[in-house]
Order: C-alpha cells, then structure tokens, then sequence
C-alpha cells in the first residue's frame, strides 16, 4: 500500500466485489464443517445454506424475502437496516405476489442517499438498524423489508425457512 496510509484508507477506495446468495457448499462440501447448520428452526426444515461474500461497500437493496431468514455473521461486520411489513407505501416497494400469499419485492430507493424529492415518503418511514457482528445471528421474518451494506469484507451465511 501507499507509504503512511492506514489499511482501512486502502479498503476505502478498493474496488468492490460480491458473491450474493450462492450455494458454496453444494460446491465444496468440506466448507460445510464450518458452519454448524441447525436442523430445525421454528419447526421448519431449513432450505440449503446460501454464501455471502464480499468486500466492504457490498449492498443488498431493500427488498422483502417470501421466506423467513436466519442471517449468519461469520466474519466482518454488517449493517442492516429492518422495516416492517405494511412500510410498502413509504419505501414505495415493488411489491410481487405469489399464489400463496408469500410477498416480495424490491424498493427503488437508495436507503443511504434517497431522493427525496423523488420519494419523499420515505423520510417518514420507521425502522430499525444494527450492525451484525461474527458470531450472531439475525431473524428475519418473511415479508420484512431490509437492507444490507457491508461495513469490511464480510462473510454470512443464511438459512431459509
């Protein structure tokens, strides 16, 4: 790196890379003994484990899941922002609906830079945020509305229900 300069002022402008939702472990099996996966959670089976790795900057847009979400933090750090299900109207969500009343959809605004002029309800839009840390875990019911930006290179884990 430059001379003086500080590892998080190198991450800072490097560039960004992302491997969203992948199903690593059908590809390397033996990565599969470093997660513990549980059997059962909410009295569901559990779909296959999806990957997710990327540098800092990574974002998932705000969107809903037609399933529930257990969000694994391995390592780096995370910040999620969480609304509700009935925010469709002040996130202006694109909202799908599927034949067993399972919603999802995606939001067109940029949660950090919204347009306000653009989609001015969204100011008034109440929700919760965190940071992910290694080793905790984030419940995500089905049809809530979030949002994901990598905060260092990062590594999750999810679990669908």
């Amino acid at each position: 790196g430059a001379r003086g300069a500080r590892p998080a002022d190198e991450e800072a402008h490097a560039p960004v890379a992302y491997m969203s939702q992948h199903v690593l472990f059908h590809q390397a099996p033996a990565l599969q003994e470093l997660i513990t996966v549980p059997a059962h959670a909410l009295g569901r089976s559990l779909a296959p484990v999806n990957a997710w790795i990327g540098t800092r900057g990574t974002v998932t847009a705000l969107h809903a899941d037609p399933q529930h979400n257990l969000l694994a933090q391995v390592a780096g750090f995370k910040y999620v922002r969480l609304y509700a299900r009935d925010a469709e109207a002040d996130i202006y969500a694109e909202v799908l609906r599927s034949a067993n009343t399972n919603s999802f959809g995606r939001s067109p605004v940029r949660v950090e830079a919204p347009d306000l002029r653009r989609f001015p309800r969204f100011s008034r839009a109440p929700y919760l945020e965190l940071v992910l840390a290694p080793g905790e875990v984030l419940f995500i019911p089905r049809g809530h509305w979030h949002y994901v930006r990598s905060l260092s290179a990062s590594v999750s884990v999810n679990f669908w229900m």
